[in-house]
């Protein structure tokens, strides 16, 4: 299993017999964890730190994890935390520009991966025009498909809310994709 991805769905020791041990939970959640960072404006180069801090937290409070939500929710929870003093960080930090991405692997087609690229720097730039609120809320329900119960506990937000901010989110997002095409 590729180690960036998860199905979502709860494994069968979570839901009968209370959370997973620490070694079960990295190895199911540390690709949801790390998308949640990158999503919530995390910079690419300071990405493993910040995934290493969120789970150096995991294994501190995973005792007492309560399970009053699923463990989804709980991680969210905490990458948004991480995410928020990394970005306040980055704020008061003299401004310093990261190194450009490389990855290692070979890309299979350049055009796919420009097109992608093109997409993800869109989604990023929507992401930046976000307060906290709005853009945890659009990373938690409609980038990483939480419940919008599992969304309102993880943000912080009444569910109600959270319906009312993901219509809101979608429509601003599409008014954002059509002002971008028409300057080009």
């Amino acid at each position: 299993m590729q180690p960036w991805h998860d199905d979502g769905a709860l494994p069968a020791a979570e839901v009968a017999d209370g959370p997973l041990p620490f070694e079960a939970l990295y190895e199911r959640y540390f690709g949801f964890t790390w998308r949640a960072l990158r999503h919530l404006g995390v910079p690419v180069p300071w990405l493993d730190d910040a995934a290493q801090e969120v789970w150096i937290i995991v294994h501190r409070r995973l005792p007492g994890f309560e399970a009053r939500s699923s463990a989804r929710t709980w991680l969210f929870g905490i990458a948004l935390n991480v995410a928020r003093n990394r970005r306040r960080g980055l704020r008061r930090a003299p401004a310093m520009h990261p190194l450009p991405e490389q990855l290692v692997c070979a890309r299979p087609d350049p055009e796919d991966q420009h097109v992608g690229s093109e997409m993800w720097r869109t989604l990023e730039s929507f992401l930046d025009t976000l307060d906290d609120q709005r853009r945890a809320v659009f990373v938690s329900s409609l980038i990483e498909q939480l419940p919008a119960a599992e969304a309102a506990a993880a943000t912080g937000v009444e569910v109600a809310q959270v319906y009312h901010l993901v219509r809101r989110l979608r429509q601003a997002f599409k008014e954002y994709l059509a002002s971008r095409q028409e300057v080009r």
